[in-house]
């Protein structure tokens, strides 16, 4: 959410939040309202994470939403009372969209890979918040301005398809096979040599090697999922470029191997 907070960072203190009771229109509302205040975070699943210094900022924010939206909870921790919100959504009766002006400053977000049901998810919150945008065919269309909280939108629809990649903790031998935490490191350094030689051939083929047993639904210990799923998809079409047809296209492999490696600068 900011440039100043990195939520990867291991030595950062973080406070998180469980909303797993809340709906993700529920969410939706405490995302926008956090994306216009300023207060930097980010989804894990259902749990929303905030760092250290924005805690009492974000505590305010999440009991005016409680507040606003009727949320009450029972002993348990479960939602037992809200507003309309936790209405089932194909009965609820949205707003007009607003439409984007001509002329405004825009920032487009391609979604080609996110699933009709995540559009359509997305397209509420934005319709129900009154912000303008407009789709042309997968290409979602907000105003520049309104970036940081569409931003957050996408985090939090995205999250929920990351909780869907959690290692099953009922089965105790759910870490035994999964990789290393070098195989991220391999990724890393295919794609610093493959973007100065993508006919390299040590580079090629420590990055096939690691294609062949990275598994994009079991990230490797401590490394964040999202961060794996990009970087699987990111060598996925690297060793397409390279080795799917009799011609290598070294242009796009080397682009594709400098988006790979300054991905995982950051984390190596």
């Amino acid at each position: 959410m900011t440039d100043d907070w990195n939520p990867n960072d291991p030595d950062a203190t973080r406070v998180h939040y469980d909303l797993a009771a809340w709906s993700f229109d529920q969410q939706a509302e405490l995302a926008a309202d956090l994306a216009e205040a300023g207060v930097p975070h980010t989804w894990e699943g259902a749990e929303l994470v905030v760092p250290e210094s924005a805690e009492p900022d974000a505590d305010g924010i999440i009991n005016a939403v409680e507040e606003r939206l009727g949320i009450v909870y029972n002993d348990d921790g479960d939602v037992v009372g809200s507003a309309d919100m936790n209405a089932v959504v194909k009965d609820e009766v949205l707003p007009e969209a607003v439409q984007l002006e001509d002329g405004a400053a825009t920032t487009e977000y391609d979604l080609d890979d996110w699933s009709s049901d995540d559009r359509d998810a997305l397209t509420r919150a934005l319709t129900r918040q009154g912000h303008p945008f407009r789709w042309e065919d997968m290409v979602l269309l907000v105003r520049t301005e309104d970036e940081a909280l569409v931003e957050s939108l996408l985090d939090l629809v995205e999250a929920g398809d990351d909780a869907e990649l959690a290692p099953d903790l009922s089965d105790e031998h759910a870490e035994d096979d999964r990789l290393p935490f070098e195989t991220l490191t391999t990724f890393f350094l295919a794609g610093e040599r493959l973007k100065r030689n993508p006919l390299d051939a040590d580079g090629i083929e420590e990055l096939l090697a690691a294609v062949e047993v990275a598994d994009p639904a079991r990230p490797p210990y401590g490394v964040d999922p999202r961060l794996w799923l990009r970087s699987c998809e990111l060598a996925d079409e690297l060793a397409g470029a390279l080795a799917d047809d009799e011609l290598p296209d070294e242009e796009a492999a080397r682009e594709v191997a400098e988006e790979l490696h300054d991905l995982l600068r950051p984390f190596i």
